[in-house]
């Protein structure tokens, strides 16, 4: 039989004082290798940053160059130039040096680090900005002429700075003539070009440009470098130096070629001074690792244990009042800290368990709030959507009972029957029946009342439907067709002298989601401020609620008497389905009235009862 092993029994405070030791043990090994791996990782990103820098100053040094170049061809071989150098001199000389200034500043504008522009003649004739012919004479006579090229000419001092100076031969441009005239100058700030950098992108690591010309002389940059660069013995484009006069500084040097003006530039980046600096870095991140593990570990000895056995009752104690237990919810929170605890989970147990109570009590008063207002909300809105769809003009039905009496008189008997059956079936839909019915049902009402208006009017307005067939099973509020159909007869076509047309088409919008129906008629048309009128008086129908229907009614009736059928359709819509989906009124007197209606498109199949919609 295998012999059981004799537990080791130690304290519960060395066993903790044994996990803190090799947690920090642990915690410092890591530390070190982060931040020696950190340290090597910032070299070598700060290497690749500088020489990426390094690459594209040279870049931007040697587009810089190809512009000066097309700077001194443009205005070598402009006529201003090709005029004064030919001119000699004389009284034309001095409006000849006028043009030449004019090209000369035109071409130190195109670039800020242009510092001066010159011309110097194979007669001695000279015009500069700047400068004068002592800056440029010795380049002049120093230069081959052989070559129609743009070059490096030398250093010289212009204007109190130092400039590199670059030049381009001139010849004569006349036809069968290839005379040398001249030289024209540049005198370029090649310090301003170079310390044009990125600004803030270096600022510890700023590294070092040395700009050589075609002959090996110094253009820009510390003699002492150009010393070193002078005594070394590699021709490669990269290499390492170290400085002479400061022991133990290397430098890494990358070399760039800049064909323009057969140049090479020079950027040395100090490596010593990058790994001194990022070692600094890594020795102090090292200490605060350190410093603030220790704070860590003494902190978590002391708070650690009794926070996490609270926090975890707590959140037990969250747990069931989350899966809706009632009795933890009406008990309470209750957290025995221990000997040392803490004020914040004591407080916390204390608010929540108020919370609770509080969210509980609330929630009651909410939902008996809640029921109360529904139920008288939808009180109101059947008692005023049954109000205002009983409403009947009464004008059409005295008009219709006048002509049936005429009918009577002539004894047109089949003529009475009709009108009679569409004037009860009516009155029976109006009245009876659900609040919403299909399309094709109110349109069978709106025919009914039409073959009672033709009746009456006879040849004096022709209809046309335009009802697409995904329209007709939708459902819309009872009665909001007809009513819109007698304002155009009545306030449209009646008053027309000549015959009109009504016309009534619905579509369905598929971006938006909605149902749209208009009812155009070539009546009479509005004016533009009693089209406004109305439109405002629609915005007022849904705005200005007493809740009281009839009041509302009335007040509508007694400020708006000749638009209170549409002013009770749009009330309507808007019971039903809000605010955003109202009448859209448009007319222009003369041609004609267009009323559009908007309602959710919902197909009696897939449809419940009405809501309120989000605007289309």
């Amino acid at each position: 039989m295998r012999k059981r092993r004799k537990p080791i029994l130690l304290p519960l405070s060395r066993q903790f004082k044994a996990i803190m030791f090799i947690l920090a043990v642990c915690s410092a090994a890591i530390a070190a290798y982060s931040c020696y791996d950190y340290a090597n990782l910032q070299i070598a990103a700060i290497d690749e940053s500088l020489r990426s820098y390094a690459s594209r100053l040279a870049r931007s040094a040697s587009e810089s160059y190809e512009s000066f170049e097309n700077i001194c061809y443009s205005a070598a071989y402009s006529s201003a130039v090709q005029t004064y150098l030919r001119t000699p001199s004389g009284s034309q000389d001095y409006e000849a040096y006028q043009e030449v200034e004019t090209q000369l500043n035109a071409a130190a504008l195109l670039s800020a680090n242009i510092v001066d522009a010159a011309v110097y003649g194979e007669t001695g004739k000279f015009a500069s900005l700047f400068g004068s012919a002592e800056n440029y004479r010795p380049f002049a006579e120093s230069l081959p002429q052989t070559q129609l090229s743009f070059r490096s000419a030398g250093v010289a001092v212009v204007n109190g700075v130092q400039c590199h100076i670059l030049a381009m031969p001139v010849y004569s441009l006349r036809a069968g003539e290839s005379r040398y005239l001249g030289m024209f100058f540049l005198a370029v700030d090649a310090g301003s070009m170079l310390s044009n950098r990125l600004e803030g992108e270096f600022t510890v690591y700023e590294p070092q440009i040395v700009l050589l010309g075609s002959d090996g002389s110094l253009i820009y940059g510390e003699a002492r470098l150009y010393g070193e660069l002078a005594a070394r013995d590699s021709a490669s484009e990269m290499f390492y130096l170290n400085d002479s006069e400061n022991p133990g500084v290397l430098y890494a040097v990358t070399s760039y070629a800049i064909p323009a003006v057969e140049s090479t530039l020079f950027v040395f980046v100090n490596q010593t001074e990058i790994t001194r600096q990022v070692m600094l870095v890594s020795a102090r991140f090292l200490l605060g690792m350190a410093a603030m593990i220790l704070f860590l570990l003494l902190l978590l000895s002391l708070l650690y244990r009794p926070l996490i056995r609270s926090l975890r009752e707590l959140t037990e104690f969250m747990h069931l009042v989350s899966q809706g237990d009632r009795t933890v919810l009406k008990q309470g929170v209750e957290i025995r800290q221990g000997l040392i605890g803490s004020t914040e989970i004591r407080d916390v147990c204390a608010t929540l368990n108020e919370m609770l109570r509080k969210t509980e009590e609330l929630n009651h008063k909410i939902f008996d709030s809640y029921t109360r207002m529904y139920e008288l909300e939808a009180n109101n809105r059947k008692t005023e959507i049954a109000f205002l769809r009983s409403q009947i003009n009464p004008h059409f039905l005295y008009n219709t009972l006048t002509m049936i009496c005429g009918l009577a008189a002539e004894g047109m008997d089949d003529r009475i029957i009709s009108v009679t059956g569409a004037l009860s079936q009516i009155f029976r839909y109006s009245i009876k029946g659900s609040d919403v019915v299909t399309l094709r049902e109110e349109m069978e009402i709106v025919q009914s009342y039409l073959m009672i208006q033709k009746e009456r009017f006879g040849d004096r307005f022709t209809v046309r439907y335009e009802l697409q067939d995904d329209t007709l099973d939708c459902l819309i509020p009872k009665m909001i067709i007809q009513p819109l159909v007698e304002n155009a007869i009545v306030h449209g076509l009646e008053k027309s002298l000549d015959p009109g047309e009504l016309l009534i088409g619905a579509g369905r919008d598929p971006v938006h989601g909605y149902l749209a129906i208009w009812i155009f008629d070539t009546g009479v048309g509005m004016p533009k401020d009693k089209l406004e009128q109305i439109r405002r008086a629609l915005t007022q129908s849904t705005q200005d609620k007493t809740g009281d229907a009839q009041a509302d009614l009335d007040s509508l009736d007694h400020d708006h008497h000749d638009s209170i059928g549409i002013l009770n359709v749009n009330s309507r819509i808007v019971l039903y389905y809000g605010p955003s989906y109202t009448l859209l009124v448009d007319s222009d007197e003369g041609v004609g009235t267009n009323i559009q209606i908007r309602v959710p498109y919902r197909p009696k199949s897939k449809t419940r009862e009405p809501q309120k919609e989000e605007s289309p």
